[in-house]
């Protein structure tokens, strides 16, 4: 409730915060020598970016220009036709939009000269509305990627977390004995998949709860124009979220039922936390590089790694209808085969107490030769 409560008010929040007055940097510009009618130039290209003071200068620079400057009174002293004075450092933004207009100043009084109007001189400096072509498609937008990555960050974070709960429930059951009595009333595979049902229904509608949430504030805020294309991406997330927290809860519950305590949860959780590391750092390099190296394409089909990856390729464009098919497919496959393998492991490891299951012992009992 709280994050979701933080996912609604924080676009919220943002979006009332005042802005302030709307003017720019404050600068005071000096005006050496005649006027020559920059002043105006200047308005129109930074607006936005300074709120400008003009202070005159009667005469060409000299003792009371570098009083000025090094008094700080003025930022910087127009000498025109072509010169800038600066106390001791130059701000390089400033000056840049500086000796813009000096240039357009410079050329639109050359336009005159030449017998040209003051409308074909403003004609010339008007800006034409540049269109971009790209050969390779159009670059992801922003937002894409944004999706993209909290795509990434999800499948990352939500097995984690449901996952150390399924595993944490499992070990409790045991420490506790209520595994015994729940034994004598249903059989270990319907515990296991009761568990991880309920535990990844939980975790969807939380996600649930959330997500709407935040697109609906940013909505309300104006705060974001979701791209078309992002309603395409949407069920293949959803889909590579659920088989991802299924895999993993499944995985934790596993991991639950070779130990007796919760101490020793950390033992057996590394082989599990390696591929959830490995999916996110290469998930943030198909992300921000090369979506199409090999790396990342295998790993879009490894199950362990492709709630992860999945997204990401598909929201950058860069995967086949096929190989989308192909890695649900895989990742569904695998579903039901830890299902088979844990629900065999249940039977032998629930009621096991004192010291953890090694991995080989675990092997022969998922396999169903416990008396080796």
């Amino acid at each position: 409730a709280l994050l979701a409560l933080a996912a609604i008010a924080g676009p919220i929040a943002i979006a009332l915060w005042p802005e302030g007055d709307g003017r720019g940097k404050e600068v005071n510009v000096g005006i050496a020598g005649a006027d020559s009618g920059i002043e105006e130039r200047l308005v129109l290209l930074a607006a936005d970016e300074f709120s400008f003071e003009f202070t005159p200068f009667p005469g060409p620079s000299g003792t009371e220009v570098d009083l000025a400057l090094s008094n700080d009174e003025v930022d910087v002293v127009i000498e025109p036709p072509g010169t800038l004075i600066w106390n001791d450092a130059v701000d390089r933004q400033l000056g840049a939009i500086v000796r813009f207009a000096m240039q357009e100043e410079a050329a639109a009084a050359r336009g005159l000269s030449e017998g040209l109007t003051n409308t074909q001189v403003e004609e010339l400096f008007r800006p034409i509305e540049i269109e971009q072509r790209f050969v390779d498609g159009a670059p992801e937008s922003a937002q894409l990627l944004a999706i993209a990555f909290g795509a990434l960050m999800v499948g990352f974070i939500l097995p984690q977390i449901f996952g150390q709960l399924t595993m944490m429930s499992v070990v409790e059951e045991k420490s506790t004995g209520v595994v015994e009595v729940l034994l004598s009333h249903i059989r270990p595979r319907t515990l296991l998949v009761g568990k991880v049902i309920g535990l990844t229904i939980l975790a969807l509608i939380q996600l649930l709860a959330i997500s709407l949430g935040l697109v609906g504030a940013l909505l309300v805020a104006d705060a974001i124009d979701l791209p078309r294309s992002v309603w395409q991406f949407v069920p293949i997330l959803a889909v590579s979220i659920l088989g991802g927290v299924i895999v993993y809860n499944t995985l934790f519950a596993l991991l639950g039922s070779l130990i007796s305590r919760q101490e020793d949860s950390s033992q057996v959780m590394m082989p599990v936390f390696i591929p959830l590391m490995g999916g996110f750092f290469v998930g943030q390099i198909a992300l921000q590089g090369n979506v199409d190296s090999l790396a990342v394409k295998i790993l879009s089909f490894v199950p362990l790694t492709a709630p992860m990856i999945l997204p990401v390729r598909v929201i950058r464009g860069a995967i086949e209808p096929w190989e989308i098919a192909a890695s649900l497919v895989i990742l569904a496959v695998t579903i039901w085969l830890l299902i088979w393998a844990a629900g065999r492991l249940y039977e032998f490891a629930l009621l096991h107490r004192g010291s953890r299951i090694g991995w080989k012992r675990a092997w022969r009992l998922a396999t169903g030769k416990p008396g080796d």
